[in-house]
């Protein structure tokens, strides 16, 4: 119901921005941050759980609802108090209006995922939105320059978007059979894989003009574009490659790509 692989690691991503960002480990924010991150990920887990009975049932997953281990109105309850409660430790911590909006704004993305967006070729949209809001958040509360932020924003997106993609093309055959008009059921083959990498590839030069000051860092991160771009255009190409084997390279690449637009806003 929870999804607590995904929740922690989420979390974790949350803290290691913040040690990034220079709060030391025993900073009372970290513990705020992680709990935070922590509800916000439960309510969206769990609301998903909700949203998705009807495929779940359909397509035979063992998932708590359609195998009766829990009831579609604990699936609301949970997601209801655990939005809550991310809303009421936000206005407690005292990180101020700007990153209590974030928060929100967080909860929307994925709620609006959940119950409508998911469904539909707007999917990637909640993601856009939502992977860089993390560490623009985490960002604030350590004391980051706002103007610092820019990158993310203008990077984070296009790489958002990539691993959205990446990791709905394995299952793009399955969701169309389904009913369910992603965004890579929408684009097609090899539409949405041309996407992902035009995506990732966005995202990355953005993140080497973090370092362009660096003519070697420079040099060195463009040989590896573009061997990482050949090698995925070649491998998304065939269709006798392992489709989980290329979402996770993409994605892989792609969080690699994020490390420069992260660091620069300590640099800020």
């Amino acid at each position: 119901l929870l999804h607590p692989i995904p929740s922690v690691l989420t979390t974790l991503a949350a803290v290691g921005f913040a040690l990034v960002f220079g709060l030391p480990i025993d900073d009372w924010r970290i513990w705020w941050i992680a709990a935070i991150m922590l509800l916000v990920q439960f309510s969206i887990s769990a609301l998903n759980e909700w949203a998705d009975q009807d495929l779940d049932a359909r397509g035979g997953r063992p998932r708590p609802i359609p195998l009766g281990l829990l009831s579609s109105r604990t699936a609301v309850v949970v997601a209801v108090l655990g939005a809550a409660a991310a809303v009421a430790l936000s206005l407690l911590s005292g990180f101020g209006l700007l990153a209590f909006v974030l928060v929100l704004l967080g909860i929307a993305c994925g709620w609006a995922y959940d119950l409508k967006l998911k469904r539909t070729p707007l999917s990637f949209l909640p993601f856009a939105v939502a992977f860089p809001l993390v560490p623009m958040w985490v960002a604030m509360i350590a004391g980051r320059p706002l103007d610092a932020l820019g990158p993310v924003l203008v990077g984070g997106i296009p790489l958002s978007v990539s691993i959205h993609l990446a990791d709905a093309i394995p299952d793009r055959a399955a969701d169309r059979a389904a009913g369910v008009n992603t965004l890579a059921v929408t684009l097609g083959r090899p539409g949405a894989e041309i996407a992902a990498v035009g995506l990732l590839l966005i995202g990355t030069l953005v993140s080497i003009g973090v370092l362009s000051h660096q003519v070697r860092r420079l040099s060195f991160a463009l040989s590896i574009v573009a061997v990482a771009g050949g090698y995925l255009l070649l491998t998304l190409g065939s269709r006798a490659a392992p489709p989980h084997l290329v979402k996770w390279i993409l994605i892989g690449i792609a969080l690699l790509a994020a490390l420069p637009l992260v660091v620069s806003i300590r640099g800020g």
